[in-house]
């Protein structure tokens, strides 16, 4: 009995140092990973590669397919339209009546669909910066960062280090909470 004992507190404290060494491993090398207390994201590619954009930009897509299918049947009707009205020698008013008719619908479908895609974008990157936005300050929190700032290669930072840019980084952090892990 006192023999089992003995070795099973050798196995014990055996573990617990590898379990101290493993903590001590996973948190030396999560500090090193951001030793800048200043980091930065590329802005353009985190939202384009991010998921959730991904994800609401297809939804929206089979949305509207049907409106985007009847404006593209109307741009061929008016178009075969044309063709046929540029052959013949004589319009009939009745024709280019109708053919009016038609370019105004096709004007306001046009117009109709431009603000349904001006809406819908807009919607997207209104929904996706501000999932974004909550990832970009858990992570800063969790990583002990002073700040993360965004680039676009046309603002505010036009140069980073490798070492300070965690855009890819942060963009497998981001999917990652987004698909639920």
């Amino acid at each position: 009995m006192e023999f089992l004992k003995k070795n099973l507190w050798k196995v014990i404290n055996t573990l617990l140092i590898i379990g101290f060494a493993l903590y001590f491993i996973n948190y030396t090398i999560t500090q090193r990973k951001h030793k800048n207390k200043i980091v930065f994201i590329d802005n353009v590619k985190v939202f384009s590669d991010f998921n959730m954009a991904k994800d609401l930009t297809k939804q929206n897509e089979n949305k509207y397919k049907s409106q985007i299918k009847e404006f593209d049947s109307l741009v061929k009707t008016i178009k075969e339209m044309e063709t046929k009205l540029q052959k013949l020698k004589t319009i009939s008013n009745s024709k280019k009546m109708a053919y009016a008719k038609l370019q105004k619908i096709v004007v306001e479908k046009d117009n109709e669909l431009k603000k349904i895609q001006n809406f819908v974008q807009n919607d997207i990157s209104s929904k996706t910066w501000k999932r974004l936005n909550e990832y970009i300050q858990n992570y800063g929190k969790k990583y002990n960062l002073d700040i993360i700032m965004g680039t676009q290669g046309n603002g505010n930072i036009m140069y980073g280090k490798d070492n300070v840019d965690i855009t890819d980084v942060f963009l497998k952090y981001a999917n990652k909470k987004y698909e639920g892990n």
